[in-house]
C-alpha cells in the first residue's frame, strides 16, 4: 500500500463518511485522493468503532522499555521506603532500563526528585502528643490564631553555609572570588538571639550573649517580650504565648513569673519546628543574608544586618504565615501527625 499522508486518510475517511450528502464509491474516492482502489479500502479498514483512524490512536516509536508494571513496582518501591531514590529503585528492580529512564518516568507521573529534607526525628510518643494538640486546636481560625505571640531562639554565622549555588565562568576560573562560597572554620563568629513575633508584626531582637539559663531567658522576657507587647498596644492578658518546651522555658523560675503576668502560654507539642512560624521568619532573614552586600565582616556588623533585616520585614510576610497556621493544622492531622510543611 502506498504510504498516505495524515491529510489524505483523514480525507477518505470524510469522504466515505460525509456529514452531508451519500457516501462515495471506493473508485470515487480514489479517484479524489489520488490513490489506488485498494488502498482506500485498507485505509478504511484500520477505522476504529469509534469511528476514528487507526492510525491517530496508535503510539507512535519504540515501545517504551518501563512497563505499566515496572512503574507499579517503581512507585511501591518508594512510597513504602524500600528504596532510597529512582537510582537504588532503578538497581533493584529495574536493571534493564537505565537510571535516567527511571527518573523521567517516575518525574512523567508526579514524583519528580527533591532535595530531602533535615527534620528532627519524630518519635512515637511524639507523633502521639502532636495528634493531641491537633485536636486541640484543629477548630482555630485564623482570628484565633492572631491572638498568638510566637518566639524562638536562632543562630546567624557570618560564614553560614547555604544550599547548593550555581555561577557562570569559563575554564581556569573557578578559583576567582565571584565564583566560590567562603568557607571559615566554626563559621567565622556566630550572632545568637531571641525574638518574637506578633500578628501587627515583630516583635523585639535580643541579642544572646553567653550561654542562656533560665534566669536569662526571664530577664530576656521581662525586656523584650513586655516590651513588644507595650510596642504593639497590647496586654498580657490578651494574647497567647507560645515557646517550645526547651528546659530553660519550662524552669519553675519562668513558670512562674509567667503565672505573675497574668500569661496563657499555648502548650506545644515536642519536635514541632513545623508548626512554629517564627522559623519561617528565620528562614527568610538567613536567605537575605546569603546575598547581603556588603558582607559583614566580623559579629557586630553581622548584628546590626540581622536587627536591619529583622526590623525590615513586611507585615503582609508576618500576616500571611498566621493565615497558613488553619492549614498546617489540617495537614499535620491528615498526616497523623507528621510534618505539616509540604
Amino acid at each position: 500500500m502506498t504510504r498516505l499522508s495524515t491529510a489524505k486518510r483523514q480525507k477518505i475517511l470524510d469522504l466515505y463518511q460525509p456529514v452531508n450528502g451519500e457516501p462515495l464509491s471506493l473508485s470515487d474516492i480514489a479517484r479524489h485522493v489520488h490513490c489506488d482502489r485498494s488502498t482506500v479500502r485498507r485505509v478504511l479498514q484500520r477505522v476504529s468503532s469509534s469511528g476514528k483512524l487507526d492510525y491517530d490512536i496508535r503510539p507512535k516509536g519504540r515501545p517504551r522499555i518501563l512497563s505499566k508494571q515496572d512503574l507499579r513496582e517503581l512507585v511501591l518501591a518508594i512510597d513504602r521506603g524500600r528504596a532510597l531514590n529512582a537510582t537504588d529503585a532503578q538497581r533493584q528492580l529495574t536493571p534493564h532500563a537505565s537510571a535516567r529512564t527511571v527518573r523521567r518516568r517516575l518525574a512523567e507521573i508526579g514524583l519528580p526528585g527533591r532535595v530531602r529534607r533535615r527534620k528532627p526525628l519524630l518519635k512515637k510518643s511524639s507523633l502521639a502528643q502532636r495528634r493531641v494538640w491537633v485536636k486541640d486546636v484543629e477548630g482555630w481560625g485564623v482570628k484565633h490564631w492572631q491572638l498568638v505571640v510566637f518566639s524562638d531562639e536562632s543562630q546567624f554565622s557570618l560564614f553560614p553555609t547555604p544550599g547548593r549555588q550555581w555561577c557562570r565562568r569559563r575554564k581556569g576560573e573557578a578559583h576567582f572570588a565571584q565564583n566560590i562560597i567562603p568557607r571559615v572554620t566554626g563559621g567565622g563568629g556566630k550572632v545568637t538571639v531571641w525574638g518574637c513575633i506578633t500578628s501587627r508584626g515583630v516583635g523585639r531582637l535580643h541579642r544572646i550573649e553567653g550561654t542562656m539559663d533560665a534566669k536569662m531567658y526571664r530577664h530576656i522576657l521581662e525586656d523584650s517580650l513586655l516590651g513588644t507587647l507595650h510596642d504593639h498596644r497590647l496586654g498580657p492578658s490578651t494574647i497567647i504565648f507560645q515557646h517550645d518546651n526547651d528546659p530553660k522555658h519550662t524552669a519553675r523560675l519562668v513558670q512562674e513569673w509567667l503565672e505573675h503576668q497574668n500569661l496563657l502560654v499555648l502548650p506545644w507539642p515536642p519536635s514541632s519546628p513545623d508548626l512554629n512560624i517564627i522559623e519561617n521568619v528565620w528562614a527568610e532573614i538567613k536567605k537575605r543574608l546569603e546575598t547581603y552586600r556588603p558582607r559583614p565582616r566580623n559579629t557586630e556588623e553581622l548584628w546590626r544586618v540581622v536587627q536591619k533585616l529583622w526590623y525590615g520585614m513586611d507585615k503582609s510576610f508576618i500576616q500571611g504565615l498566621y493565615r497558613s497556621l488553619p492549614g498546617r493544622v489540617k495537614t499535620v492531622k491528615a498526616r497523623k501527625g507528621l510534618s505539616g510543611d509540604s
